[in-house]
């Protein structure tokens, strides 16, 4: 970290703990003088923030645009790219943080009107994938001969699809179909409030105990 030309931070506001973390590392960039681009849902959801001055934002639908923000920042300039826009591909390139897990975003934002919740300003209203694009991309990483899991990410995984017309279980349907039979790949469905499992709920308990999911 300490040779790096910049510091890209990203940033997660469901907790104080993140917010704080992120704040500390701002503070040791500074005081190492090291340019940033801070991205995610703090710039995102508090823009004028005191501890954001002086260093670069990326909006949570801007992700496609990283390479710009860094570029400018290296140049001298200090960006602001927070305008919300419609979803990011899902296949823009990646690096795994571990090589045999794959992570599969679902939706961003939220069907909620908690006054209290930070993300949902940030993340605004729910906007779901493309369910052909989610199990083409769950079928690439079924195929690859490195990956053991796939987990589905969301802010709310039971409320995938509402948006589109369709209920998760018609999604967790399809993904299993994908799945190698060996049980080389299982899937991990990540968290949901109860909600928007409840008119579903037999069907989802069903997927879920599928031998293939967890």
């Amino acid at each position: 970290r300490g040779d790096a030309d910049l510091w890209l931070v990203n940033t997660c506001t469901v907790k104080n703990p993140s917010e704080q973390a992120m704040v500390n590392i701002m503070a040791k960039g500074r005081e190492l003088g090291k340019p940033m681009v801070v991205a995610g849902c703090v710039p995102q959801g508090d823009r004028k923030s005191k501890s954001l001055e002086g260093v670069s934002l990326l909006g949570v639908s801007q992700i496609d645009r990283v390479v710009e923000a860094v570029e400018e920042t290296l140049r001298g300039n200090e960006v602001k790219l927070l305008a919300k826009k419609s979803l990011p591909r899902l296949d823009l390139p990646k690096v795994r943080k571990n090589r045999h897990v794959e992570i599969i975003p679902l939706s961003t934002g939220c069907l909620g009107s908690c006054t209290y919740c930070k993300t949902k300003h940030a993340r605004g209203e729910l906007g779901s994938y493309d369910p052909d694009e989610i199990v083409a991309r769950a079928r690439a990483a079924a195929e690859d001969p490195e990956i053991r899991e796939i987990w589905l990410s969301s802010e709310d995984t039971g409320a995938y699809g509402r948006d589109l017309g369709m209920r998760l279980p018609e999604l967790l349907r399809r993904i299993i179909e994908v799945l190698p039979k060996s049980g080389k790949t299982r899937l991990r469905v990540g968290m949901s409030n109860p909600p928007f499992m409840l008119d579903s709920l037999e069907e989802i308990a069903e997927c879920l105990n599928h031998p293939l999911v967890f």
